[in-house]
């Protein structure tokens, strides 16, 4: 997930394996750029803490700065670099906004970025979390206004999709690409209901039995979905059949029109060898789909007669003319003036979800679930073979939501909102939503923190470590506090409140008694330390140091002026005194 800011749980300890719950897909590798021909790209850091190298063996550069790289005759080339040596391969890792030569496109994402020289131009690969792809998927193919039930179907779409389909171009190097031949990513800020799509659906796939399903999307289906088979021969699924949809039509007819010439036409089918008559006189029709879909077409001339399928036709005259010309496979052709003229209905090859339909369907209150069993009938939504998915159970004020809820568990929050309320008493009503994760993995690719954290915060939402894990340290009750009392707090805070405040005031509240451990912290020191923790230490020794600056304010000022510096902001004079130059 992209969160907006970093906050951390109460304690920190290196969880327990949980191998029955493991979540094993936890990265993917993404080709970006992957339709243009670049030669030079220019990596800009954002945050701090990034680096780059020139090979495997290299210590890694801290980078403030940006960096340009020019491929020539093959080989990278760093542009200002003194040695100004070549280099086979650079590797970035961190959080970059990066633009190559020739697009106008921008990337901006935080992972592992490689980028190698071809004699075509630049090759840049990205490696990110499986729920960071799908929010990359979200991003570039939804609908601005697309509702928000429909988010969260083509999210559990896009990770079934991801999940089943890794290492699509494993002879290439990598996973994905960025363009529709996979999902149509663009790795940039999402807006709210993106991230909140994600979030509410993390780890959640479409299963078949004990096996993933197979999850397709089209843009409009032209109100009658296709059969797998139809399209791709070799895959044979129940959920994947032909079945009229009459919701996308409800929203447009999805109609258009395409207009070639003879001339143009003969020339195309030439260039794919394929033996065609010199001289086009008619082409027909000659074997659809029983939902409608042109399967293969017969082009005459010249007493000669040559047969072309639909799917090879429709790539070969996109691929020349751009991409588009050819919306779909549902079509009638006329020949008239030497012009042929394709009139067709839907976008896309029409299996699996509609997402007009899904946008429809959201639009008239269906939820995720209902969408997803309208188009993938049969299948189940699940995070491992074994769960049903997110549940959602009702506290005294809070909701749990989780694959297995305990009861116990359940009565331990009640207790611990209870006391969060009666230590720091809320201004306004707030209702948090507590996420009890099924396994670490999927607590590191939801939060973006590593496995030694118990908690992470964000808003009004918690998500939590698998219960084993929290018992395990005997952390289940302390760990709901400290995260109920961050809800609290963020609250009343602003997005100038300085991260050491908001730390600091619940490590006070939740009367965690940290010690500072070194030397003295500067407030700088002290945000690093909470905002981009490497260790487990240096996390440790922040909270220590914040809760300790605080205490002191609150001795000094008393608790309600520094609560009130939440929304206010701290004075400049108040930190004199903690100030090192």
């Amino acid at each position: 997930m992209r969160w907006h800011l970093a906050l951390f749980g109460l304690i920190c300890f290196a969880p327990m394996a949980s191998a029955q719950n493991a979540v094993r897909e936890s990265t993917v590798t993404v080709r970006l750029f992957s339709t243009h021909i670049g030669r030079e790209v220019t990596f800009s850091p954002l945050g701090s803490r990034n680096t780059l190298r020139f090979c495997l063996q290299c210590s890694p550069i801290t980078i403030d700065t940006p960096a340009i790289l020019k491929q020539i005759n093959g080989q990278l080339h760093m542009m200002g670099e003194t040695a100004g040596s070549p280099h086979k391969q650079v590797e970035f890792m961190g959080t970059f906004r990066v633009r190559i030569e020739g697009s106008s496109e921008v990337e901006t994402a935080a992972g592992r970025w490689i980028v190698n020289g071809t004699t075509t131009g630049l090759r840049i690969l990205l490696t990110t979390s499986t729920e960071g792809y799908v929010i990359a998927a979200l991003n570039g193919e939804a609908a601005a206004d697309e509702p928000l039930e429909s988010l969260k179907t083509m999210a559990v779409v896009a990770r079934t999709f991801a999940l089943t389909n890794a290492h699509r171009h494993a002879a290439e190097g990598f996973d994905f690409c960025d363009s529709t031949h996979c999902q149509a990513l663009r790795f940039a800020s999402a807006r709210p209901e993106v991230e909140e799509a994600v979030r509410a659906t993390t780890g959640e796939t479409l299963w078949d039995g004990a096996h993933r399903a197979e999850a397709y999307a089209t843009q409009h289906c032209g109100g009658e979905a296709e059969d797998a088979a139809s399209v791709w021969p070799a895959l044979h699924a129940s959920y994947l059949h032909a079945h009229p949809d009459p919701y996308c039509l409800r929203r447009s007819s999805a109609s258009w029109h395409t207009d070639i010439s003879v001339a143009q036409l003969a020339r195309i089918l030439r260039e794919q060898h394929w033996k065609v008559p010199e001289q086009i006189e008619t082409i027909h029709i000659s074997k659809r789909t029983p939902t409608g879909r042109v399967q293969m077409l017969e082009v005459l001339g010249q007493q000669t007669r040559a047969e072309i399928s639909a799917s090879s036709l429709h790539f070969a005259i996109d691929r020349a003319m751009g991409w588009n010309q050819l919306r779909s496979d549902r079509y009638q052709i006329t020949l008239n003036n030497d012009v042929v003229h394709f009139e067709g209905k839907g976008y896309g090859h029409g299996v699996g979800l509609c997402q007009t339909g899904s946008f429809e369907m959201a639009a008239e209150c269906r939820n995720y679930r209902e969408i997803l069993a309208f188009y993938f009938p049969g299948t189940r939504i699940r995070i491992t073979p074994e769960d049903a998915g997110w549940r959602e159970i009702s506290g005294a004020g809070w909701t749990l939501v989780g694959t297995d809820t305990s009861q116990d568990f359940l009565q331990t929050g009640n207790t611990a909102w209870a006391k969060a309320q009666s230590t720091f008493p809320p201004k306004a009503p707030v209702h948090p939503v507590v996420r009890l994760m099924p396994s670490t993995e999927l607590f590191r690719q939801a939060t973006d923190e590593p496995g030694w954290m118990l908690a992470s915060t964000r808003g009004i939402n918690i998500v939590l470590q698998p219960l084993p894990v929290l018992r395990a340290h005997a952390a289940d009750s302390s760990t709901l506090l400290h995260e109920f009392l961050h809800v609290l707090v963020e609250q009343e805070a602003t997005p100038q409140t300085p991260l050491w405040l908001r730390e600091g005031l619940v490590e006070v509240l939740a009367d965690n008694n940290l010690h500072p451990t070194g030397d003295a912290m500067q407030i700088s020191e002290i945000e690093t330390a909470l905002a981009h923790p490497v260790t487990f230490m240096e996390a440790q020794r922040g909270h220590a140091a914040s809760a300790q600056l605080v205490q002191h304010l609150i001795s000094t000022y008393g608790f309600q002026t520094v609560r009130g510096w939440l929304r206010s902001g701290v004075p400049p004079t108040a930190l004199v005194p903690q100030a090192r130059h």
